[in-house]
């Protein structure tokens, strides 16, 4: 394999690696969909995960701890701050460990679900580039996201859907279309088990989908902590082929 192919390979899979770590702590982990709940003012949750990558070209990528703090703002709108800490192994080239790129992010809901509506919420996301590009643990300039989401309550069931696009200010022929739906099944007042399809829909003929499926569970062990945990494997070419995520989630404050 070309140099430049190792290095698109692996900013590749930086980019996956900074969604499956960073996106999920924005949302509700393990997940990527993103959902519309939100805290409450004045509280404040932490997300810490865990999580491997193995790609077709790049065999083993890294095992980086991805942590985030949510912060409940006002009623109805809460704001995100995120980041990782990568750990890259590719062949042919010396392993690599340092912060990744990071997230920010604000959601807000219009509308509460009822019997007969779902719930509406509006998110926009940015990521930063505070990964080092040359050390392939970053990548350049700021990504805007744009989201809408819905999700409908049916017994012990969630439903959830994500529309948006994704402006990639560095090379605009990457942007995206985002298109994520997810499932969350309550088994019992404390295990759930969820379920995800996370789709980037390339904008421009040369480059490739990338759709990842994955399952998983949470179990609420305390009231204000919940652990997790999910499997995912990539469906198309530019997927990576495996991921696999462990985490916790922690109430500290507005119990």
């Amino acid at each position: 394999m070309s140099t430049r192919t190792s290095r698109h390979s692996v900013s590749v899979l930086v980019c996956l690696m900074v969604i499956a770590i960073v996106a999920p702590a924005l949302a509700g982990r393990p997940l990527v969909t993103e959902d519309t709940g939100t805290l409450d003012p004045g509280q404040v949750e932490a997300e810490l995960g865990f999580e491997y990558v193995r790609d077709r070209e790049v065999r083993t990528f890294g095992a980086p701890a991805g942590l985030a703090l949510n912060i409940g703002l006002l009623p109805r709108l809460e704001g995100t701050i995120g980041t990782t800490i990568v750990v890259l192994d590719a062949p042919g080239a010396s392993s690599q460990a340092g912060i990744g790129d990071s997230d920010a992010k604000l959601k807000y809901r219009f509308v509460d679900e009822t019997p007969n509506i779902p719930a509406v919420m509006g998110a926009m996301a940015l990521r930063l580039p505070t990964g080092d590009e040359s050390r392939g643990l970053g990548e350049p300039g700021v990504d805007v996201q744009a989201l809408a989401v819905a999700s409908k309550t049916f017994g012990p069931a969630t439903l959830t859907v994500n529309a948006g696009y994704t402006f990639v200010t560095a090379d605009r022929t990457a942007d995206v279309v985002n298109v994520n739906a997810s499932v969350d099944a309550a088994i019992t007042d404390t295990w759930s088990v969820v379920a995800e399809i996370v789709s980037e829909l390339a904008t421009h003929r040369r480059a490739d989908d990338r759709v990842v499926v994955r399952v998983g569970t949470t179990y609420e062990v305390a009231k204000s902590v919940t652990l997790d945990a999910a499997a995912a494997v990539g469906v198309t070419r530019a997927s990576p082929d495996l991921l696999l995520t462990v985490g916790v989630t922690v109430l500290l404050s507005g119990r």
